[in-house]
């Protein structure tokens, strides 16, 4: 099949949205053929959080070749800039039973990042969320909006409304999400940690639900980030888990070392779970760590930003970004859909320089019952350049295909498969001119790759 070539667009650029620059592609087409397209609008820093952050989606009816304007689905409002509260690092998914779309993401409050986040899930064990005044005194917030003692759970005089802010007596205070600053009195602030989310939309992608906070299912209190895996999730298709919503996360332990898992729902999403780490009883020296006590000597073995695909015979799988310093990406299987993983291996066919990158299964690129597996990252084991698209038709044994899709900076990606047989792609890239990053779109026909082989 003949495809004129495409030429990439610039399809989130800096100064557009009111936003400074943009980050962290995730890219999927619906079943009815919507795509839909997913970034951070870093409103005034390109940097990660702390920084006001906000999620945009653009989306396109025709494949790509056109775009509607901008749309905001989640932000939180508080302080702005870069002390503002953030919603970051997005990843989707549609339920192809429901045809729910589903995008998790990282939630901070004002002047909380990675790196500064409290452990603990901000929650009681009643799934109440945990408030603080500038004295660290602890009071719980109810389903209602009113404010409770943690203590001796006394109904005081504050409440909060759905957008997060705070009444006292009916006078309007702040947000619960304004970064903490112990001068003010009669604040009240949401534990400074990081906070799993979702939205979720039903139409398309035209309007979102309100945000659902997760933590109290799937963070443990020894946790203080967790965030997605940027990109997109997937659905089981085969095996006693099929129709499992699956997603990959990471998380840092008290100790500031990061590990990845999965979480996974069998009922739709109306309730998470989460998996077992590849690091947990990881084989180290004649003896076994895990996520919880990984620690400065064991540094090398951390796992962060990762993505999945599915065997045909219902194995999955996980690529993973690491820290071992052998410039590849790291590799697990699960033959329980996500809940443990096997011994971790290495590809040194897939290169990589420490940086997030995409993968997806295609299952109609052969005429065959073979499927083509895509990856996408830069072509570097030390820098952020040179996007390659590398497919594999053994299910990643061999790697005998590859293609450039950009030269020069090439940072995050994120793939699907369009409605005209093409591959769709989302990349960042940042211009020397500038120094901003902006989110690039294009497309690409990957059966031409792939004939004869």
């Amino acid at each position: 099949m003949l495809v004129e070539e495409f030429q990439p667009i610039a399809l989130f650029s800096p100064g557009e949205g009111n936003s400074q620059a943009f980050r962290i592609p995730a890219l999927i087409q619906t079943k009815r053929g919507t795509l839909i397209a997913a970034g951070d609008a870093r409103l005034v820093s390109q940097r990660d959080n702390p920084n006001e952050i906000k999620n945009v989606i653009r989306r396109s009816f025709d494949n790509g070749k056109t775009w509607g304007d901008y749309q905001t689905t989640i932000e939180y409002f508080g302080n702005l800039g870069l002390h503002g509260p953030a919603a970051i690092d997005c990843a989707l998914l549609q339920d192809q039973v429901t045809e729910r779309i589903w995008s998790l993401y990282c939630h901070t409050p004002g002047g909380v990042g990675a790196f500064s986040s409290w452990a603990g899930r901000g929650f009681d064990e009643k799934g109440r969320k945990i408030l603080y005044n500038r004295h660290l005194y602890p009071y719980i917030l109810a389903e209602d909006g009113k404010v409770y003692t943690k203590e001796a759970e006394t109904l005081t005089d504050y409440t909060v409304n759905g957008d997060g802010q705070v009444f006292k007596s009916g006078k309007k205070l702040g947000s619960i999400y304004d970064k903490f600053d112990e001068t003010k009195d009669w604040f009240l602030y949401e534990t400074p940690t990081s906070y799993l989310q979702f939205i979720y939309s039903d139409d398309e992608g035209a309007t979102w639900s309100k945000a659902i906070d997760i933590n109290k299912q799937v963070k443990e209190e020894w946790m203080s980030f967790i965030g997605a895996g940027p990109g997109i999730g997937i659905q089981l298709t085969k095996g006693p888990q099929k129709g499992r919503l699956l997603f990959p996360i990471y998380f840092m332990n008290r100790a500031g070392f990061f590990s990845c898992s999965v979480i996974y729902s069998d009922d739709h999403g109306a309730t998470w779970q989460r998996g077992a780490s590849p690091n947990d009883q990881r084989s180290f020296e004649l003896k076994a760590i895990s996520a919880e006590s990984l620690g400065q000597e064991l540094k090398r073995y951390e796992l962060t930003e990762s993505q999945l695909f599915e065997k045909n015979d219902g194995t999955l799988v996980v690529y993973m970004r690491n820290h071992f310093g052998k410039g590849c990406v790291a590799k697990s299987e699960s033959t329980d859909g996500g809940i443990t993983w096997q011994e971790l291996t290495f590809v040194p066919e897939l290169v990589n320089p420490v940086c997030q990158f995409s993968l997806l299964k295609d299952s109609t690129a052969l005429s065959d019952d073979r499927n083509a597996l895509l990856f996408l990252g830069p072509n570097s084991t030390t820098e952020r350049e040179n996007g390659l698209l590398r497919i594999s038709l053994d299910e990643g044994k061999t790697w005998p295909i590859a293609k450039e899709i950009a030269s020069g900076s090439f940072i995050y990606s994120s793939m699907t498969k369009l409605k005209d047989g093409q591959l769709g792609i989302l990349y960042e890239t940042q211009f020397e001119q500038d120094g901003l990053i902006r989110l690039m779109f294009t497309k690409l026909a990957i059966d031409t790759l792939i004939e004869d082989r």
